[in-house]
């Protein structure tokens, strides 16, 4: 077959069969091929036909390889940046997360070392103790209770409606004293559980 026959039936031009023969020629165990002579009518034996034709699927299959291998490459790059990304916002998620957390430790520093003073003083307070414990400029014993009562929480006899003992805020005892002339009487005392305290805490805070 001639050139023109072979790249016809190979389907490819003269300079991808000469690329490819030349390629052929320097393969070991290709020396006992004949050379192709430029300028002279050349003519293909099957032995010849056969190495070409393997040569340029070779060649054929190889491209598709690196091809397929870049398209691997693409794909494992675009999910390394997709990795990085999501590693990136996770990042800024839980910084976002711990400063939160920070914050909110802070906002509840006071309440937590608030009730470390409260927490080893017993069921409950006498009113002087929570004036002590909330540690208020001005706010004594008998100013609580008088605004307590302004607010509606201790009656006039500073004894908390029942609405607010039965939130587990107060705690009233009875207690017994003598006068002078040796007579008992009963009276009523007020105690402050440490939820209480921590709820004239509060109310303290928003009249403010």
């Amino acid at each position: 077959m001639t050139t023109a026959e072979v790249c016809n039936a190979l389907g490819c031009d003269r300079t991808t069969l000469m690329r490819n023969w030349r390629e052929i020629e320097t393969c070991a165990g290709a020396t006992q091929v004949e050379k192709v002579e430029n300028g002279k009518p050349t003519y293909w034996t099957e032995a010849e036909l056969t190495l070409l034709l393997e040569k340029i699927k070779g060649n054929a299959n190889n491209q598709h390889n690196l091809s397929k291998t870049a398209e691997v490459i693409e794909t494992s790059q675009s999910r390394v940046l997709k990795l990085q990304i999501l590693q990136k916002q996770m990042q800024d998620i839980y910084e976002a997360e711990i400063a939160e957390l920070k914050a909110q430790a802070e906002a509840d520093r006071p309440k937590v070392e608030f009730f470390d003073q409260v927490a080893d003083s017993g069921d409950a307070l006498q009113m002087r103790d929570v004036a002590g414990v909330l540690n208020l400029q001005g706010w004594g014993r008998n100013r609580i209770f008088s605004f307590l009562r302004q607010h509606g929480v201790l009656d006039s006899r500073n004894v908390p409606y029942r609405e607010f003992q039965d939130r587990g805020y107060f705690r009233v005892v009875e207690q017994k004293w003598t006068d002078r002339e040796g007579d008992t009487h009963i009276s009523l005392k007020t105690l402050v559980y440490q939820r209480g305290v921590d709820y004239i805490r509060k109310l303290i805070q928003d009249a403010a």
